[in-house]
């Protein structure tokens, strides 16, 4: 059993963490909106998991990088955590190309 894959999400989401803190792009900026978004995207994302999972499109397979926790059968607690970072790493991306995109309009409107 290892932790190495969870921990190595939990660290990125840290850094998009501190990127969002940073230039106030998401969760910083509106954390119920963020929260909401990243909630309602990791939940559609795990809909089309556990069809999958049902449809025998996906399976558990053996890794030494995983915790070996199962929420249900071939779904790993790592999969929830990766939906999780997935969404809130697309919304920070997200605000920030529009950050950028609005402020190249401005200035070229001058």
């Amino acid at each position: 059993m290892s932790f190495a894959y969870l921990g190595a999400i939990a660290f990125a989401a840290l850094g998009t963490g501190a990127i969002d803190a940073r230039y106030r792009l998401a969760l910083f900026r509106d954390a119920r909106r963020a929260l909401l978004a990243v909630v309602v995207t990791a939940a559609v994302m795990l809909a089309f998991d556990l069809l999958a999972i049902q449809t025998g499109n996906f399976r558990l397979g053996a890794s030494p990088w995983m915790t070996g926790f199962e929420v249900l059968p071939h779904l790993p607690i790592e999969e929830i955590a990766f939906l999780l970072f997935l969404a809130y790493v697309s919304l920070v991306a997200f605000t920030g190309a529009e950050r950028v995109l609005v402020s190249r309009r401005t200035k070229e409107a001058r």
